[in-house]
């Protein structure tokens, strides 16, 4: 692992800490720790049966499906043809031209990515470092995705983009993700004093500045960055730090898909082994690996509020949904509902809190307006073929 990794150990601490709420702490053994139901549930309850799901996304004429009737296949995103990836793009950017419907809550908002980029702003602070982050982040694609068909007649599935394959210092930047016809590639150098910026400082970081090519150039994002969701107008900006994509690599994809409970695979995939094994490289989760590879210190995707100011936030997330998804389907009867870790966010630091209030399968999550109609649990976000869910992975 290079050194340049090593660097960044102390400024990615300070990062973390400002950012994550703390929680009161016992004796308890962090190897001990598991949270909910350790086996499957047998089958899946509809709550209210399909009349829960027959209502309109807020600002459409478009109802979530009752059931899944017809799966839909989320493919890799060089498996698309140009045409198909075109089709996506240009259905991305058809968002950017939609009237927000958050406003009242997000006074920034102006168009409908920024109403979900708002949602994820101001649920920050309560879906990291807790059991319902996979679920949460389950709802979130699962709603975008069908904005994308209600508001801009997308009919195709969201894709997702294995950073596994690119994973190296020089193939990385190559990546078919960011060329000129796709989402394009990095922003200019921007220099920064290391003493004197709210990011993570990373040495190795090669940009900075506005996205100068692809589908989104030009385009603004009105809510953060950071955590405000007041109006500010700016644009999408990448950092590369090449030197993090080696954490993306296909043993840790292994790794972290060898993980014997949800727990334990759901801390991993979000970091927090590395801050319990003295910072140790190698345990580095891949969540924020794919983040901050891309936003590196002054690119949106480097910030845990506004990363999703990024198009490519949805390519990611889409990754790390398969690799849950891929997690379940290694022992679908235990794992399909499966759920475990606390309602407030762990401290990265320090003993385990000895009785912190558990996530469960009837847990409610939301993304606000965008999902006002429903009453949504964590038990509808579990099975990615039954309910209002209906997609699969390829």
């Amino acid at each position: 692992m290079s050194k340049f990794l090593l660097i960044c150990v102390a400024a990615i601490l300070a990062c973390l800490i400002a950012q994550i709420h703390s929680l009161p702490t016992s004796d308890v053994d962090v190897d001990k720790r598991f949270y909910g139901p350790k086996g499957g549930e047998k089958e899946y309850n509809l709550s209210l049966k399909k009349k829960k799901w027959e209502k309109n996304f807020p600002g459409t004429n478009y109802k979530w499906k009752a059931e899944c009737k017809k799966v839909q296949h989320r493919r890799e995103w060089r498996s698309l043809t140009k045409k198909e990836q075109k089709k996506y793009t240009d259905a991305i950017r058809c968002m950017f031209n939609k009237k927000s419907i958050t406003t009242q809550n997000a006074p920034g908002a102006r168009h409908r990515f920024d109403d979900f980029c708002g949602v994820h702003i101001r649920q920050t602070d309560h879906i990291h470092f807790v059991g319902h982050f996979l679920p949460w982040h389950r709802l979130m694609m699962s709603v975008y995705e069908e904005y994308l068909h209600a508001e801009c007649g997308y009919d195709g599935a969201i894709p997702y983009w294995d950073w596994s394959l690119d994973s190296g210092v020089d193939k990385f930047p190559k990546s078919p993700v960011f060329a000129p016809s796709a989402f394009g590639g990095n922003g200019d150098f921007v220099d920064v004093d290391p003493s004197n910026t709210t990011g993570v400082f990373f040495p190795g970081r090669t940009g900075g500045g506005c996205v100068k090519n692809g589908a989104f150039v030009g385009l603004k994002v009105n809510v953060g960055p950071g955590n405000s969701t007041a109006y500010n107008p700016h644009c999408i900006s990448r950092d590369f730090v090449p030197d993090l994509s080696e954490v993306l690599s296909k043993e840790n994809v292994e790794k972290t898909l060898g993980k014997p409970d949800f727990y334990n695979f759901d801390f991993y995939f979000q970091g927090e082994d590395f801050f319990r094994s003295n910072f140790n490289m190698s345990e580095f989760g891949v969540h924020g690996a794919g983040h901050f590879v891309i936003g590196g210190t002054l690119g949106s995707m480097g910030s845990q509020y506004s990363s999703c100011s990024d198009p490519t936030f949805y390519l990611h997330h889409a990754q790390v949904d398969r690799l849950w998804w891929l997690w379940q389907q290694k022992n679908p009867k235990k794992r399909l509902y499966e759920i475990g870790g606390p309602v407030d966010p762990v401290p990265i630091f320090g003993p385990v809190p000895i009785s912190p209030k558990n996530v469960t399968l009837d847990f409610p999550i939301d993304l606000a307006e965008l999902t006002a109609p429903w009453k949504i649990t964590v038990r509808d976000m579990m099975d990615t073929v039954s309910g209002p869910l209906c997609y699969d992975y390829i």
